[in-house]
C-alpha cells in the first residue's frame, strides 16, 4: 500500500514539473538544458526519470558530431607518418658487412639490438676474439661484467637463429705480415713503424678477420657494386676508470702546486677495474684499423642505466617494499639461555632449582648455611689440616 501511494504521488510530481516548464518555455523549447535556475530548485529525485520530451534529437545529432570529431582527431595521420619513418629508417643500412669489436658489445649493445631486427639487411661478423673478450670479462658482480653477460646471452639468441648474425670461421683470417699497412705522414719507412710500435694479440686478431671480410667482399662482387664493409667500434666509451684524461697541473696557472713540499700520490686505477677491461676502449682497434685500410664506423656508448630504483636487499623486505623508519626502530625479541636452563628468581627456586631433585637433608644444611648468624663454612683441600683455634 505504501509502495503503490509513493509511486502515485511521485507520477504526480512528474506531471505537475512538466506542466510548469511547457508553461514556462512553451512547445518550442528545443533542449531541456535551457531551463532556469528556478525550475533546478525543485525535487532532484526527479531527474533519476528521463522522458522523451526532455531529450530531443538536436542533442544527438550534436553528440554525434562531437564524436566524428574526435573520430577524426585520433585517426589523424600522425601514426602513419610514424610507420613511413620507420620503414625509411630501416630501408638505409649502415654497411653491407659490420665486424664488430668487443668494445660495441660492451659499450654499445643498442646498436647489435637494431641490426638484429627483422627488416634490416646487414649481416653482421664477430670475431673469435670478441667471444673471448666477453669470456674474459663476464666473470664478477661489476657493471662490466654484467654487459659482458648480457651481450653474450643476445649472441646466444641470434647466432644460429638469424642468419646474418655469424661468427668468424677458423680459417676466416689473413695473416699480419701479409696486411699492407698505410704510410704514415710522420714516418717515412711504415714497415719498420708497425715492427716496432707493439700490438696486443687480441687486437691483431681482430684486424686480421677485418682485413679477410674486406678482401673477400671485394672479390666475391666482381660484376656488381663493392660492397661497404665497416669495423664497428666505441672509443667513447663512458663509465670506465680507465678512459679518464690524467693531466699535470698547468704551471702557468698553478705555480703554487709545484712547490707544495708533500709530493702528491701518484694516479691508481680503480681498485674492482678488471686487468682486461683494455679490450674494450676501441681505441687500439681503431688505431690499427686506419693503418690496414678498413673503413670505421665509430658508434655512441649507450647511456647508462638510471640508478633510481636501489637493487640491494639492504633496506627492502620480503614484500620488495623499502623498510619505514618506525620497522627499524622496533627493538627486536632477544631470546636468552636458549636450550639452557632459567635463572632462579626467588629463594624457593634457588634451593629447588636445577635438573636432580635434592634430598631434605641437603635442602635443610642449605636453610642452615645461608642463615645469618650461621658460621662461614670453608672447605678444606687435600692434606690441608683443621688449625685448632676454628
Amino acid at each position: 500500500m505504501s509502495r503503490a501511494l509513493g509511486a502515485a504521488f511521485l507520477n504526480h510530481q512528474v506531471e505537475q514539473l512538466e506542466k510548469s516548464i511547457g508553461n514556462a518555455h512553451g512547445p518550442s523549447s528545443r533542449n531541456w538544458r535551457e531551463r532556469t535556475s528556478k525550475y533546478d530548485s525543485g525535487n532532484n529525485s526527479n531527474s533519476n526519470h528521463p522522458t522523451t520530451k526532455r531529450v530531443p534529437k538536436a542533442v544527438n545529432k550534436k553528440r554525434d558530431g562531437e564524436y566524428q570529431l574526435l573520430s577524426k582527431d585520433r585517426d589523424s595521420p600522425k601514426p602513419d607518418q610514424g610507420s613511413k619513418r620507420r620503414s625509411h629508417e630501416s630501408k638505409e643500412k649502415d654497411a653491407d658487412i659490420v665486424i664488430l669489436d668487443a668494445s660495441v658489445l660492451v659499450h654499445a649493445l643498442n646498436y647489435l639490438k637494431k641490426w638484429c631486427k627483422q627488416g634490416r639487411e646487414e649481416v653482421v661478423i664477430v670475431p673469435l676474439e670478441a667471444l673471448n673478450t666477453l669470456d674474459l670479462l663476464k666473470k664478477g658482480t661489476n657493471s662490466l661484467a654484467q654487459r659482458a653477460r648480457a651481450a653474450s646471452r643476445i649472441l646466444e639468441a641470434q647466432v644460429g637463429n638469424n642468419p646474418r648474425i655469424r661468427v668468424q670461421r677458423d680459417e676466416a683470417f689473413v695473416p699480419w705480415n701479409s696486411i699492407d699497412f698505410q704510410l704514415d705522414p710522420d714516418s717515412s719507412d711504415t714497415k719498420v713503424a708497425t715492427q716496432t710500435t707493439p700490438s696486443p694479440e687480441w687486437v691483431r686478431r681482430t684486424i686480421c678477420c677485418a682485413r679477410w671480410e674486406v678482401e673477400h667482399a671485394s672479390s666475391a662482387s666482381t660484376a656488381g657494386p663493392k660492397p661497404k664493409v665497416v669495423l664497428a667500434v666505441c672509443t667513447a666509451a663512458m663509465g670506465s676508470p680507465l678512459n679518464s684524461i690524467m693531466k699535470l697541473p698547468d704551471a702557468d696557472a698553478n705555480m703554487t702546486a709545484l712547490l707544495t713540499p708533500v709530493p702528491l700520490p701518484a694516479p691508481a686505477h680503480h681498485a674492482h677495474s678488471n686487468k682486461h677491461e683494455p679490450r674494450t676502449m676501441g681505441s687500439h682497434v681503431s688505431h690499427w684499423a686506419v693503418k690496414a685500410g678498413i673503413t670505421i664506423m665509430d658508434v655512441k656508448p649507450a647511456p647508462p642505466p638510471s640508478q633510481s630504483t636501489p637493487k640491494s636487499n639492504g633496506s627492502i623486505g620480503y614484500s620488495g617494499h623499502p623498510r619505514s623508519s618506525s620497522e627499524e626502530d622496533r627493538p627486536k625479541r632477544i631470546i636468552s639461555n636458549k636450550g639452557g636452563r632459567r635463572p632462579p628468581t626467588t629463594e624457593s627456586d634457588k634451593l629447588k632449582g636445577g635438573l636432580v631433585e635434592r634430598s631434605p637433608a641437603v635442602l635443610a644444611m642449605m636453610e642452615m648455611v645461608q642463615r645469618p648468624d650461621s658460621k662461614a663454612v670453608r672447605v678444606l683441600a687435600r692434606g690441608e689440616k683443621l688449625d685448632p683455634d676454628t
